[in-house]
C-alpha cells in the first residue's frame, strides 16, 4: 500500500464524490481504480467525509482530494492545460 495513493474526486457539476486508488504521486482520474459498491458499480459518496471514511477503512492514512473543473471552457476561454486541482488530506485521528 506504500506506493499507492488514495484519491477522492470532486466534479464541479455533481452532487457526489467518488474515491479510488492510484500508483501515481498525484494521480489522475484516468489511472485510478475507483471503489465499487456491492453491486459492482462505482461507489458514490454524499460528502468528502464519507469518502474519507471508506478509504480509512481500507487502511489509508493520507490521500488527495482531486477537484475537476471545466471553468475555463464554461466562460468561453480555451481549455486549461490541467483541469485537476489536487489537495492533500490526512485521515489520521
Amino acid at each position: 500500500m506504500s506506493s499507492e495513493r488514495a484519491l477522492i474526486f470532486s466534479f464541479s457539476d455533481c452532487t457526489h464524490y467518488v474515491a479510488g486508488i492510484t500508483q501515481e504521486p498525484e494521480g489522475s482520474s484516468n489511472a485510478a481504480q475507483l471503489l465499487k459498491n456491492t453491486d459492482g458499480k462505482v461507489a458514490k459518496f454524499p460528502s468528502v467525509f464519507r469518502a474519507q471514511q471508506a478509504l480509512k477503512q481500507l487502511g489509508y492514512t493520507k490521500g488527495w482530494l482531486v477537484m475537476q473543473s471545466p471553468y475555463d471552457e464554461m466562460i468561453g476561454n480555451e481549455a486549461a492545460q490541467k483541469t485537476e486541482l489536487p489537495m492533500p488530506f490526512d485521515l489520521q485521528d
